[in-house]
């Protein structure tokens, strides 16, 4: 695992599309801080908190997936960053893809975190 100075918000990423293929929920959950948001979709409530995000995630663990992301912007400003991807989710349910709107913060260990996941850019 990339650990330290050198790792940039798009690792993320990376992980992401791994942990989603590996169906490990607990990695997901690892890429969110303890206190983050997240937007499960168009016209739904944001939850909150590392445990909550977990339970929104499940159902893209349903069945085996690949995740394609392309960082379209990245703007970091010390320990944080607003980052833009276009994502692709495709299982044998069909496929899923979006905007997202993300802020990430840099941890003491120099690993980056989701503060605020909005998937979809609503």
């Amino acid at each position: 695992k990339r650990k330290g100075k050198n790792m940039t918000p798009e690792v993320v990423h990376e992980r992401f599309a791994q942990y989603l293929k590996d169906q490990d929920l607990d990695g997901l959950g690892s890429l969110f801080d303890e206190h983050a948001m997240f937007v499960p979709g168009p016209g739904q409530q944001p939850v909150y908190g590392r445990e909550s995000i977990k339970e929104a995630l499940k159902p893209y663990l349903a069945s085996p997936s690949t995740m394609e992301v392309k960082a379209t912007s990245v703007h970091q400003n010390g320990d944080l960053a607003m980052v833009q991807p276009s994502w692709r989710i495709t299982s044998e349910s069909g496929t899923v893809e979006g905007k997202a709107v993300e802020v990430m913060r840099r941890t003491t260990e120099g690993d980056w975190v989701y503060i605020i996941d909005n998937p979809y850019g609503v």
